[in-house]
């Protein structure tokens, strides 16, 4: 190594040092809660999956997906059921006049009715609408199946999964996507508001006492995205602060938008205000705006080219037992609010004799119950420049998934607050809300509320998660 290279990597360790030793200490809290899974494929490896494809010149699966149990299997002894979650299915129907349709079966109890009354098939035909098909009108169905999540965690892992392929342990990537992002955020905080014991414990707020601590350590694709999108969202408010470095914080909101793209799409606000309050230069707009819409084109054409419509990118036509609530009500609803709601701000567990001590619903519990620091923003009261756009920001991260058909199940917290939750803490941090001992106390609180919870996560959920407690929400599910 040169004697200049070696200058700027010890510059940028004593730089960095703080940030450095808190990824490690992340890293190895993460690998602990994870155990034996750590260097193995996680079960629900979609964006490995995804990836793979890629390279392989292929948007679709192979054939099905992985944990699918079919006849034979369960003939032979392989498997007695199926052990998947979460794939999309696209069907292609051969017509008796030789035509041939994409399409995904209707799954209402109003189409179960007329299939049963008159063998009539309703099916919502790809880039089209509903359409009914007459007895004898259908002569073949053939199966495509898909990964529907967006395409940033897949995108993100690429390196790795070129080199192991379905082998890629994408469990320990997550462990390491999740330690950067509390030691991204403290180098951004140090360098904002200078090194302080404050600035520790916002980021032990987000790695010890928030959903991330359970997020990281458990390597599922529903996880991986929140972790992926949240590593992006600190990355993107650190370049984009001050109008720091327009370019590249519209790369890493670009990134943010493809792993979870309604929730991080409003964190924009951040850069537009602080683009407005220093300077307004044309030129670092267009800088910010270019990746964004290069980002935009490249995922609207990998949704078109899958599912002719360049905003779908699946989950109308995942394979789940909610396919006939999501065909009537919607993905997103008002209906679903006040069951969400519930889940963010009310839902507490239960005692029980004997470890783990608790039931949680699966549902989780109020995010004030497993991160009590979040009641800070009380006190959080110094002025600073972005203080609104952060809580436009934060608010409008957290709007679609309150109106989501899903809580965020199975989960220990509420796992949706990970989106928006980073954009809390900054706000908490300039706002100088860590400067109370109270705050501490709280972390000290909720990191032992959340530790719990990743701990028994996967040891023994079936002591942990409970399915139908009294009160709790969506009891049935």
């Amino acid at each position: 190594m040169r004697v200049g290279a070696r200058s700027r990597v010890r510059a940028f360790v004593a730089t960095h040092a703080r940030a450095i030793v808190v990824f490690f200490i992340a890293l190895t809290v993460s690998m602990l809660f994870v155990g034996r899974r750590l260097g193995q494929p996680s079960q629900h490896p979609h964006f490995v999956v995804m990836a793979d494809g890629w390279l392989d010149g292929s948007l679709a699966l192979s054939g099905k997906p992985p944990g699918w149990c079919g006849k034979d299997d369960r003939a032979q002894g392989r498997c007695k059921e199926h052990r998947y979650d979460d794939w999309a299915v696209v069907h292609t129907l051969e017509l008796a006049d030789g035509t041939s349709l994409q399409a995904s079966r209707c799954r209402t109890p109003a189409c179960d009715s007329r299939l049963r009354a008159a063998r009539v098939q309703t099916w919502w035909v790809l880039g089209d609408r509903w359409r009914e098909f007459e007895p004898r009108e259908i002569v073949a169905t053939h199966e495509t199946w898909y990964v529907s999540f967006p395409p940033g965690p897949a995108l993100m892992m690429l390196p790795a999964v070129a080199l192991f392929h379905g082998r890629t342990p994408d469990v320990l990537l997550t462990c390491v996507f999740a330690a950067l992002i509390p030691a991204l955020l403290l180098a951004f905080l140090d360098r904002e508001r200078g090194r302080s014991r404050e600035n520790l414990w916002i980021v032990a707020a987000w790695a010890l006492a928030s959903p991330a601590i359970w997020l990281g350590a458990h390597g599922r694709v529903w996880f991986t995205a929140q972790i992926c999108g949240a590593l992006a969202l600190v990355a993107y408010l650190d370049a984009a602060w001050n109008a720091r470095r327009p370019a590249l914080a519209g790369v890493c909101l670009a990134l943010a938008i493809a792993c979870r793209p309604i929730n991080h799409l409003p964190a924009i606000a951040v850069f537009a205000w602080m683009w407005w309050t220093n300077g307004r230069r044309l030129g670092a707009a267009l800088r910010f705006a270019m990746p964004l819409v290069m980002a935009a084109a490249a995922m609207m054409t990998l949704n078109w080219l899958r599912f002719a419509d360049p905003l779908e990118f699946g989950h109308r036509y995942l394979d789940i037992r909610w396919q006939a609530r999501i065909q009537e009500t919607g993905l997103f609803a008002p209906a679903y609010l006040g069951r969400n709601l519930q889940c963010l701000l009310t839902l507490l567990p239960q005692l029980q004799p004997g470890l783990p001590w608790v039931h949680v619903s699966i549902h989780g519990m109020a995010i004030w119950l497993s991160s009590p620091w979040i009641v800070a923003f009380t006190w959080a009261r110094d002025r600073f420049s972005g203080r609104g756009a952060l809580a436009l920001a934060a608010v409008g991260s957290a709007v679609p998934s309150l109106l989501y058909q899903n809580s965020g199940q199975v989960q220990y917290s509420y796992r949706f607050a990970a989106d928006w939750l980073p954009l809390v803490l900054v706000s908490l941090a300039f706002g100088g809300a860590a400067r109370r001992r109270a705050f501490a106390a709280l972390v000290v609180i909720g990191a032992l509320v959340s530790g719990w919870g990743a701990w028994w996560f996967d040891r023994a959920p079936g002591r942990l998660f409970v399915t139908q407690p009294i009160g709790w929400p969506f009891e049935a599910e």
